[in-house]
């Protein structure tokens, strides 16, 4: 099957057979019966070598004939149009194209004069320049129905040198049905590689423009340690034009049964889906487990949308091992409104631990909270003015003990955990920034906080409310110096003095949002490092940094940053083994590098005084053209504060290779460096081409904090590019082969 071309109308002078040509015509008119005129059936522009009449019955256009009907467009080599039976007889080779989407190649044609009904010999049906369809016969029934015979189709490239495409359905009878878009067999085989691989009766494929058709899609096979072999065969059922269902059943041969639900539904306003899973499996013996989840996201106008993403699994392990594997699970009801200047946001939250030694009972995993945000410009003496209230509730099950606590805590924060804590904060601020001579910018602002807290359960070492006023001032200077070098380079380099001053005084709370604080680039000059108003950083601090930024005309770029903070006294507001702990935070060091060939290079560190490094994150990515790296490397010291009683320190790695024009490696690993031993290891293949996708691999998983058990997996995935909305890939010429 010749791969096949657009064709557009195109039209030739005749020279000085142009008065015979337009009196010919003036014959066809009367010739043609008026039905042809009065449906817009008529040749709309007819153009060929040489047009006569033979007679009063027949017209005959012969050589490089083009013809228009309607969106039908006909090239031929010879046209015959006889008007006593009102009937074309069309010689070839023929391209005949209905719109944009179907093309016919065909030897010999006899169709009536609409090109609506007709028999075409040794066609080839092209559909959407995707799905080819050879045929012995074409009868062209109305303009619905199309019914072809003896026939071999395949999306796939067939050349001369490669005759036997990967794949193809033989079939005796093919019928399309135009006003659906599906195309049905009878007594279908379908081959690959020429072989016969599978016998059926009948047959339903939706053509390539179909995107939603009801039906089965392409199943997947997998084995794993836990299941076996195992097979999923999605069926997608169409509900209706803004709504469908998944069911995906699940055998395997260690005796899984499940079955995977996703039911989703568009709305003018937004979106929703909800589904899960329901098993049984000899992981665990005579229990029923599964996971449900309710996603949706609506707006309500006047500029509030809503949004909720909740989960909930039947037991700790089930996720991960039907391959859906997390530590954590969020979910959350919210509604919100963001304007301009303006954020209104209420929010319901719950967490839900997989960890095989955290215990749900005493996180504080339902939370509620309400925030409501305003800007303003300030008139007189300029700047701008925000405006921020919170209200926040966080509960978990029962009070946890002194005793019970996973971690010591600084000397402020020591004590039970409240089953209850409530908190109602206030915001005012103030800020102006300015430009100062020699371009130095400067920016002065004001801060006072208010927060109120009420708790529950505290066994007596914390007040059961309390009230805290948190005022602040800062100052900054920034100084971005430029210099242009002779061959193109440029170098940014900005030096940053920022004071801020708070109170010392600080309230004895225990600390339940803000455990895990952190220094960074993007915190360095904030004045809370805290990750709530639950704590708010104090005393009078001095945050001193310098970037150095290089640009170069070939397209390489790189930054260093460099920073600490310097604080009067020490208010032990963070735990020894932070990086803010102490008088002087540690130093943070941070390197980026770009280059124009797909090189990206980026390492945070924080070290020490004594030149120790507390933690570190290097990343690397590379794209290049017929390969990708992906690499990053993490350290951190232990902290009991943090819930990480010993220095973790992993290594992943996830990269590519184009063996050729088709074939794709894929390799990646996760390698925990503190406790030697890999955490994730996996290899696997791709293939693609014009008409097929195909991906094997096989990964392992090994016992972790929330896995207690090792995995092995194997997945095939096999889908048939070219038909029913899985577009193939860019077509080859032979020439290419």
């Amino acid at each position: 099957m010749p791969r096949p071309h657009r064709h557009t109308l195109r039209r030739r002078g005749l020279g000085p057979l142009g008065l015979v040509v337009l009196m010919l015509c003036c014959a066809v008119g009367a010739l043609v019966p008026g039905r042809l005129a009065a449906q817009g059936a008529d040749f709309a522009t007819l153009v060929a070598d040489r047009l006569f009449l033979d007679g009063p019955e027949r017209l005959i256009a012969e050589g490089n004939v083009e013809a228009l009907f309607g969106t039908t467009r006909l090239q031929a080599r010879r046209v015959v149009y006889d008007r006593g039976t009102d009937a074309l007889r069309i010689e070839g080779p023929i391209v005949l194209n209905e719109g944009e989407e179907i093309v016919i190649l065909a030897e010999a044609a006899e169709m009536s004069a609409s090109l609506r009904r007709g028999l075409i010999r040794s066609a080839q049906v092209v559909i959407d320049q995707q799905l080819q369809i050879a045929a012995h016969s074409v009868e062209r029934r109305d303009e619905r129905f199309t019914e072809m015979n003896a026939v071999v189709a395949s999306s796939c490239e067939i050349c001369a040198n490669s005759p036997t495409p990967l794949w193809e359905i033989r079939a005796r009878r093919v019928v399309h049905d135009e006003a659906e878009q599906q195309v049905y067999f009878d007594n279908a085989q379908f081959r690959l590689f020429g072989l016969p691989v599978a016998y059926v009766p009948r047959l339903r494929v939706p053509d390539p423009r179909l995107e939603r058709a009801t039906g089965w899609l392409a199943p997947r096979l997998s084995f794993d340690t836990g299941h076996g072999v195992g097979l999923r065969a999605p069926y997608f059922i169409v509900l209706g034009p803004d709504r469908d269902l998944t069911l995906t059943p699940y055998l395997a041969s260690k005796g899984t049964r499940a079955l995977d639900l996703r039911y989703r539904q568009a709305f003018a306003s937004g979106m929703l889906e909800f589904g899960g899973l329901i098993a049984r499996d000899q992981i665990r013996p005579g229990r029923t487990r599964g996971v449900a989840y309710l996603e949706g996201d609506f707006a309500l106008g006047r500029g509030y949308r809503l949004s909720f993403n909740l989960i909930q699994p039947s037991d700790r392990e089930v996720l991960e091992d039907y391959n859906r594997g997390v530590s954590r699970l969020t979910s959350d009801i919210t509604l919100e409104r963001i304007q301009r200047d303006t954020r209104a946001r209420v929010q319901l939250l719950q967490f839900r631990s997989l960890r095989l030694d955290d215990d749900n009972r005493i996180l504080p995993n339902r939370v509620g909270q309400a925030v409501f945000e305003r800007r303003m410009d300030v008139p007189g003496i300029g700047g701008v003015a925000a405006f921020r209230l919170e209200a926040h509730l966080h509960q978990r099950r029962r009070a946890m003990g002194a005793m019970g606590l996973p971690a010591p805590t600084p000397d402020r924060a020591d004590g039970p955990r409240p089953r209850e804590m409530s908190r109602l904060s206030l915001d005012l601020g103030w800020r102006r920034d300015a430009v100062l001579p020699m371009g130095v910018l400067g920016a002065v602002g004001l801060d006072l906080g208010v927060d109120h807290f009420r708790l529950s359960d505290t066994g007596g070492v914390f007040p059961r409310s309390a009230t805290r006023v948190s005022p602040q001032m800062m100052a900054e200077l920034r100084w971005p110096l430029v210099r242009n070098t002779g061959n193109g380079v440029s170098h940014v380099i900005e030096p940053v003095a920022q004071v801020v001053w708070g109170r010392n005084r600080l309230l004895d709370l225990p600390h339940e949002e803000s455990r895990m604080p952190e220094l960074d680039g993007g915190n360095l000059f904030a004045t809370n490092r805290f990750a709530s108003r639950e704590m708010r950083e104090g005393g009078l601090r001095a945050n001193l940094g310098v970037s150095w930024t290089r640009h170069a005309p070939e397209g390489w770029s790189s930054t260093l940053t460099l920073g600490r903070v310097w604080r009067e006294r020490d208010l032990e507001q963070f735990s020894d083994a932070t990086p803010l702990s102490g008088g002087q935070s540690d130093w943070l060091v941070g390197v980026s590098l770009g280059t124009e060939d797909g090189l990206l290079l980026s390492n945070r560190m924080l070290i020490t005084s004594d030149l120790r490094v507390q933690r570190t994150a290097l990343e690397l990515d590379w794209v290049a053209e017929d390969y990708t790296i992906s690499t990053s490397y993490m350290r951190i010291i232990g902290n009991p504060f943090e819930a990480r009683a010993r220095t973790a320190s992993e290594w992943s790695f996830e990269g590519t290779r184009d063996i050729d024009e088709f074939w794709t490696a894929r390799v990646g690993w996760r390698y925990d460096i503190a406790q030697r031993r890999a955490a994730r290891a996996m290899v696997g293949l791709e293939y693609e081409n014009e008409c097929l996708r195909m991906a094997m691999g096989v990964e392992r998983r090994f016992a972790s904090i929330s896995s207690p058990r090792a995995q092995t997996s194997l997945g095939l995935n096999i889908d048939i590019l070219g038909i029913g909305g899985n577009p193939s890939r860019n077509r080859r010429a032979c020439s290419e082969m």
